[in-house]
């Protein structure tokens, strides 16, 4: 590791944080089911909802936000890299492709609130793994080809 710092200036310990992500996204997700199940907190849940689905403490009566949220992490999913991993994680991928459509019958249960939330950071997280990837975006925003310990 020590090699790898000096000589070419990658920092392994840097991917790990991502790790400090998760604690805002479980804040997130109880507040909002705090907010679905305690209707004294914000009455405006039952109301203040968004085309089809007018109440955002109860599922998605069509089901089309949850399918939504399974397609975008689905593209997630296929747009990471898989070039540099070992042959049994690209196994382990092709189980990864299923993945978001066991948990869309899931979702189908959770409120609307949490689907729009789901679907939202999924897009976000989407685009913007797009746009670093593109040369001419990299360009506008100053980030030189070749960064010291990335692969990007």
């Amino acid at each position: 590791m020590k090699r790898l710092r000096s000589q070419h200036g990658i920092y392994p310990a840097l991917s790990f944080m991502n790790i400090l992500q998760f604690p805002l996204h479980m804040v997130f997700i109880s507040m909002i089911n705090r907010l679905s199940y305690n209707y004294d907190i914000k009455p405006a849940i039952l109301t203040d909802g968004f085309l089809w689905f007018q109440d955002l403490s109860s599922p998605d009566p069509w089901g089309v936000l949850p399918v939504i949220g399974g397609l975008v992490t689905l593209l997630n999913i296929m747009s990471t890299s898989t070039a540099n991993i070992n042959p049994m994680m690209r196994k382990m991928r092709r189980y990864m492709y299923f993945m978001p459509f066991i948990t869309i019958p899931i979702w189908m249960t959770f409120p609307s609130a949490f689907n729009m939330y789901w679907m939202t950071s999924s897009i976000i997280q989407l685009i913007i793994l797009n746009l670093f990837r593109n040369e001419s975006f990299k360009k506008i925003v100053g980030i030189p080809k070749y960064l010291p310990g990335t692969k990007l």
